[in-house]
């Protein structure tokens, strides 16, 4: 054998007889500092975890003032603490165009089953936009009439589901306002579920964070089809097939884009609402970052401005 090893082996031996030795002997004693030592180890530990953790607080705790955006009103917010990080003209009255369609798809999957089958009437395809290809006379499944409405944007699908609800004995636009309230939604109203100007639907940024919040953590299932960069879908028939792709560009581009949707008319011009998951340091959590961006010249470029505001501030503060 080794010399080196021998001699291990033989201190190994040694420490084992002094242990057993001391705790034959003192057992009292052995086992109150046995006791002594674990607790200082796990105090260690703790000590450590709370080093290594940062309070969500001082994560959000920004620095340096956003950059200059072409919109007229905006706001970030972190949805799980409610703190609002940046915003501008947050409370001004401002038309949300097919942002609408978010408080839509709520209505949908409160009132609709996803199997629910849906006919397209002549009416609805009369609408404004021919965003989806929907056809008269079509059967499609609530499901696959959602993806229509939030990937395109089709004012069609937001009619149709409209006067699906109107053969159940329900008024559409008095429970997009009713949901409005119960949420706290107190600067919004809703007169349309597509969001054209001439109906007047208005809204304002701090609403639209309220709004997100509750898609976020009751409604996962709007998070999922509207980061979808595109998909398709079929009449129940499947003589009808249609192949849509996302108006929000950013889909497929930010792995960590939870959901989100685009809207776009004269009078608002363009919006952007996004939710993007960012991960928490030291904690298996998660910092759930709102961008909300209305009445803009350059949507797309004012998101991923405050989008990489935050995520180099995130970076600084730990």
């Amino acid at each position: 054998m080794n010399l080196k090893k021998m001699e291990k082996n033989q201190k190994n031996k040694i420490n084992k007889n002094f242990f057993y030795q001391f705790a034959q002997e003192k057992p009292y004693l052995f086992w109150a500092m046995f006791v002594l030592s674990l607790m200082v180890v796990i105090t260690g530990i703790v000590l450590s975890i709370e080093i290594l953790e940062y309070s969500l607080d001082d994560l959000l705790d920004f620095k340096i003032p956003p950059p200059e955006l072409q919109a007229t009103a905006y706001l970030i917010g972190e949805i799980n603490s409610g703190k609002i990080l940046a915003k501008e003209n947050s409370r001004l009255h401002l038309f949300p165009a097919s942002l609408t369609k978010l408080m839509t798809a709520i209505i949908v999957l409160e009132n609709s089953s996803l199997d629910e089958e849906v006919l397209i009437s002549a009416y609805a395809v009369s609408m404004e936009g021919d965003e989806g290809g929907l056809v008269t006379g079509e059967t499609i499944k609530a499901d696959d009439l959602l993806k229509i409405l939030l990937l395109p944007s089709s004012n069609d699908a937001a009619k149709a589901f409209e006067e699906a609800l109107e053969k159940k004995g329900k008024n559409f636009i008095e429970l997009m306002n009713k949901k409005a309230k119960e949420i706290g939604l107190y600067n919004t109203a809703f007169f349309d579920p597509s969001g054209l100007d001439r109906e007047g639907n208005f809204t304002n940024t701090e609403d639209l964070f309220i709004l997100s919040k509750e898609i976020y953590t009751k409604y996962p299932y709007l998070g999922e089809i509207s980061r979808l960069k595109e998909a398709i879908v079929y009449s129940t028939d499947y003589q009808v097939v249609h192949q849509i792709e996302n108006t929000n560009i950013l889909a497929g581009k930010i792995d960590n884009l939870w959901g989100g949707k685009t809207g776009t008319t004269p009078e608002a011009k363009d919006c952007l609402l996004t939710i993007y998951e960012f991960p928490f340091p030291g904690k298996d959590d998660k910092i759930v970052i709102a961008i909300i961006i209305l009445n803009s010249t350059d949507r797309f470029g004012d998101t991923i401005k405050l989008y990489n505001w935050v995520e180099e501030q995130l970076l600084m503060s730990h």
